[in-house]
């Protein structure tokens, strides 16, 4: 079957002038390479998944994804065929790619397009929704919440996301947690729980250093009651994914965990906030087909 693309741009993620010159090498890479391929474009949020699930049908071979985490699981949940996918970052964290050998370089990232190397990798599911790298409760995702909600003008990107933890890092309280590993029952106070398929968040803390995106499982991480200052004197720690030798950091695995309702705790998933829990949140080992 001849090869076509279904190329779906973010224009607007890492901002718009670094976003077109990714866009000039992909164009160019496909046409160098003569495969037939089709652009589409997102204008708002939650568009990248009406595109794909509206457009994406059996005449197209490949999905390739330029943009940030946001967009590539919003694109994941509009895609009902088995096909594979190519992602492009192109955003301002790119979490999820960090788990995927496919190079630093728009030109790396473009060449496996014409070559076979493909891998399966898990995906997560949480509420009936997919994600590809991960759902933060607690810490990072009133994190996200407080980026959503306060503005501040001329910070962007990096430096936004490092404002926002650098405010409430000392004052914020752990909150309680009643949720379930697997049949395993817990009832704690935390900092933050992360459950992922990835090993990074937040544009660089490598929360899961342990995380695989193929062996069938979740990474858990839970983070317990810590005082201010000793917060900041480990935060490089979060860094380096070593936080482990903190006697407040516990790892787990499992296949589904359950957080109950607790209106005080919010949430994101790949970087998106998605407010409260209750949360059911599971794997789905092998569900999708990538270009590395």
């Amino acid at each position: 079957m001849e090869r076509k693309l279904f190329i779906l741009n973010n224009p607007t993620s890492g901002g718009r002038s670094r976003n077109q010159r990714v866009m000039r090498e992909v164009v160019h890479f496909a046409e160098a390479n003569r495969l037939d391929f089709k652009l589409f474009e997102t204008t708002q949020v939650g568009h990248a998944r009406h595109l794909v699930d509206s457009h994406f049908g059996k005449d197209f071979t490949d999905l390739v994804i330029v943009g940030g985490d946001g967009t590539f699981n919003e694109a994941i949940n509009g895609l009902t065929l088995d096909v594979p996918v190519t992602f492009i970052p192109a955003g301002t964290g790119n979490d999820f790619v960090k788990n995927l050998p496919i190079g630093k370089k728009p030109e790396e990232q473009l060449a496996p397009l014409t070559r076979s190397n493909l891998k399966r990798m898990d995906v997560g599911i949480c509420n009936g929704r997919k994600f590809l790298n991960g759902i933060g409760i607690g810490f990072d995702g009133q994190i996200v919440e407080d980026m959503a909600k306060r503005r501040v003008p001329l910070l962007t990107g990096h430096a936004k996301y490092y404002y926002h933890v650098l405010g409430i890092l000392a004052t914020y309280k752990a909150q309680k947690f009643d949720y379930q590993l697997d049949e395993s029952a817990h009832k704690q106070d935390l900092i933050l729980m992360t459950i992922g398929n990835g090993t990074t968040f937040g544009g660089g803390f490598k929360l899961m250093p342990n995380a695989k995106i193929d062996d069938g499982l979740l990474e858990i991480c839970t983070i317990g009651p810590i005082s201010g200052l000793r917060r900041f004197l480990n935060i490089h720690k979060l860094s380096d994914g070593t936080h482990g030798s903190m006697s407040a950091v516990s790892f787990h695995q499992a296949t589904s965990v359950r957080v109950a309702a607790n209106p005080l705790l919010f949430a994101h998933m790949d970087g998106e906030r998605i407010g409260n829990p209750t949360f059911d949140i599971g794997i789905l080992p092998g569900h999708l087909l990538v270009r590395i």
